[in-house]
């Protein structure tokens, strides 16, 4: 199996994959790659909080040419897994030069309903937006593809609970990487005095009450997984599985869980999607201005991701509030770490701390630092 992540992430998920039982674990770039059995597939796509999809390796091909890999893919027993009633969708990432990532597509996508068309007489259809059966296609340099069932369907940052966000939200898969990067396991408060649309701090609750994420996608109206739809699914035994996950989990978390942002608007978000996460009850969230926060206790974690420049103004109150960020762990966090997420390096220098650890990571598109301050008293 293989499990990418974001960039940066990937330590964060080995050591998830590891817990779970994975073996012959290799961290690559953005991902990991892993041996495991169908239950290990289905813990992956229900516990991980930091990777992007899960997928089974079902085949391997030369890829020099259209005709290698259509043959490659038409030997493959896709009757396993789906039949000329299911939908399918092909995704491709193409290192080869001079290959269309298009190209790859259409062949895999013709091999597998030529396949059907010759056993049965009818061939699958394509539905790109919901497929009952996604299929990824990997074509590396030297001309060989890995060919492989996306078993999460929609990517697993998806929890279902966002209905809005702000301006260059927080994927929730990045969110829960950054806690882990933090240490943060939810046995210290957590406070993030800029929440916007609260990811950090859901993400954080869900963390503290030990709730796989992945159980949020099997609520009324959630998403689910591709793997629930393939003709080898043995949904007996998959919810043997959640229930007991279900029943692992904590009501609350032991410790505070705070936020706060100046935007009414932005706190109404962020109470919608705590409501939708289940986790309403285990949040405090106020209407205040990022100089007002307080921490909660002696110790723990600030964790924030300061405001981009389309929710702020001119560059010169975005300078004001990167210097009152600084103030505001000085004067008040003393005991606490802070953990800050922010992109442009002019601002981190208006911090006015030296960091002492730097990460780097990407939010989006945007080059990030994710920066380590120990806040002393």
């Amino acid at each position: 199996m293989y499990a990418p992540c974001e960039a940066g992430l990937e330590e964060v998920l080995r050591d998830e994959l590891q817990a779970l039982g994975a073996t012959d674990l290799v961290v690559g770039r953005r991902g990991v790659a892993f041996t495991g059995d169908r239950e290990l597939m289905w813990r992956a796509n229900l516990q991980c909080r930091v990777a992007n999809r899960v997928l089974i390796e079902v085949g391997r091909c030369r890829a020099h040419s259209r005709d290698d890999l259509y043959a490659g893919v038409k030997r493959i027993a896709w009757e396993q897994w789906m039949d000329d009633e299911h939908t399918l969708a092909v995704d491709s990432r193409v290192a080869r030069q001079g290959v269309p990532v298009q190209l790859v597509n259409q062949v895999t996508k013709d091999a597998i309903c030529d396949r059907f068309r010759e056993e049965t007489g009818r061939r699958p259809s394509v539905d790109r937006q919901n497929a009952h059966v996604p299929i990824a296609v990997h074509v590396t340099q030297d001309g060989f593809a890995t060919v492989s069932l996306d078993s999460s369907g929609q990517r697993l940052h998806k929890r279902g609970y966002r209905t809005k966000t702000g301006v260059a939200p927080l994927k929730e898969t990045l969110a829960a990487g950054i806690l882990k990067l933090a240490g943060w396991d939810g046995t210290t408060p957590l406070v993030d005095p800029m929440c916007g649309s609260g990811t950090f701090l859901i993400e954080g609750a869900l963390i503290a009450c030990r709730y796989p994420p992945g159980l949020l996608r099997l609520k009324r109206g959630g998403s689910g997984f591709a793997f629930q739809r393939w003709l080898s699914h043995d949904g007996h035994a998959f919810h043997k599985v959640v229930d007991r996950l279900r029943n692992q989990t904590f009501t609350k978390p032991q410790v505070p869980i705070t936020g706060s942002d100046i935007d009414g608007g932005m706190l109404r978000v962020a109470r919608r999607n705590a409501a939708n996460a289940g986790v309403a009850d285990c949040i405090t969230l106020d209407r205040r201005d990022m100089s007002q926060a307080a921490p909660v206790g002696e110790g723990g974690a600030l964790v924030t991701n300061p405001p981009y420049g389309e929710r702020m103004g001119s560059p010169e109150e975005l300078e004001a509030l990167y210097s009152g960020l600084g103030d505001l762990m000085k004067q008040r966090f003393g005991g606490y770490t802070g953990w800050i997420l922010a992109g442009d390096k002019a601002l981190r220098g208006k911090i006015g701390l030296k960091p002492k650890r730097k990460i780097p990571l990407f939010n989006g598109n945007i080059e990030c630092r994710l920066m380590r301050f120990d806040l002393w008293k």
